[in-house]
């Protein structure tokens, strides 16, 4: 298979450095992260000490829920921290954002703190990067793991075995095995990443035990899902885990026929909303950006996409009601809709 050019050189990895200054770093990544935002603050966090020794601290807010995100944070990225707050910001030299954008909406970063690094794959390109001393933004590709990946490689660095794990499971999670949204960039990294891969930690990590309250979550996403044409939409209401409509949209969208699928539900007075597509049909990121208005904020590209809305007081119902009419106008549904599964008696 051929190798696509990396478009990572040594002046990219000057300015890195100079943007960094003399450290500490203090990296930061979207709430609520995946194994994609945890892989790729630990590579850079490997490239800034490995490279140049300067040092960093990794903090993330909100919850990691998943089953096999809890197994990949213990055991493979233990490095990160967590914090709601942002601490102060004196003692670091920088501060990075990973897998996430300033002004975003799905981080913990002040509209009026501009970061020194940003490494994201994430459309759209926001406003806020002009002001970014170093940013590398491509929505080209599947996953800020091969971002990451070209920095090592261009800096000479092989990942260790935790660390190559850790990329390997981010980037085959947030491109489904290569099936969602992967550029030729992320077809060969991920085959690079295969020979320092720890199989027994990543057979703990892809294998992990599931909580009772799982399935009964499962449940109710299936049997809140409803089908309009080839449109499928689920209000799952409160959730315990904000990253729940993500996980339902992911089963949704495998539906036959089915072009795309809206999840939605409640946490902590936020609504949370995970889009997906099928391949070569709407873009994701396009589409969820027409359906969520201000002061919601929504992003994504390819065959997936999220967002989040704060009720602030509002009636959840009636904030989905309004998404639901514009996610089915831009699908161009019409219609009651039917239940996607029937109701048991």
């Amino acid at each position: 298979m051929p190798q696509p050019p990396s478009p990572v050189g040594q002046k990219h990895l000057s300015r890195l450095r100079a943007a960094a200054g003399a450290g500490p770093v203090l990296i930061l990544t979207h709430d609520n992260p995946d194994p994609d935002a945890l892989a790729s603050g630990k590579a850079l966090a490997a490239l800034l000490q490995e490279a140049w020794g300067i040092s960093s601290r990794l903090l993330y807010s909100g919850l990691v829920a998943w089953a096999e995100n809890r197994v990949m944070l213990t055991q493979l990225t233990p490095e990160w921290e967590h914090a709601d707050t942002l601490p102060a910001l004196e003692p670091y030299s920088a501060l990075a954002m990973v897998d996430t954008q300033p002004t975003a909406g799905n981080n913990r970063l002040p509209a009026n703190h501009t970061p020194h690094i940003v490494l994201d794959h994430h459309h759209p390109l926001r406003h806020a990067l002009r002001s970014v001393p170093f940013a590398d933004v491509r929505p080209d590709i599947g996953s800020t793991v091969s971002l990451l990946y070209q920095y090592l490689d261009a800096a000479g660095i092989s990942p260790n075995p935790l660390l190559a794990t850790a990329m390997f499971y981010g980037l085959k999670v947030d491109t489904r095995g290569l099936s969602r949204g992967a550029s030729p960039i992320d077809e060969a990294v991920y085959v690079k990443l295969l020979r320092w891969v720890d199989r027994h930690k990543l057979i703990q990590v892809e294998q992990a035990r599931l909580p009772r309250v799982y399935f009964g979550a499962f449940c109710q996403g299936l049997e809140a899902a409803r089908l309009y044409g080839r449109a499928i939409v689920a209000y799952l209401g409160p959730i315990h885990r904000p990253d729940l409509p993500a996980e339902i949209a992911d089963l949704l969208i495998r539906l036959e026929d089915a072009r795309a699928a809206l999840c939605m539900g409640v946490y902590k007075d936020i609504l949370h909303l995970s889009l997906r597509t099928v391949p070569l049909d709407q873009d994701a990121g396009l589409l969820i950006q027409a359906i969520v208005t201000p002061p919601g904020k929504a992003g994504g590209h390819g065959t997936m996409a999220g967002g989040q809305v704060p009720l602030a007081g509002q009636n959840a119902e009636s904030i989905v009601a309004r998404i639901e009419n514009r996610y089915l106008a831009a699908m161009d549904e019409k219609g009651v809709g039917e239940d996607l599964v029937l109701q048991r008696r």
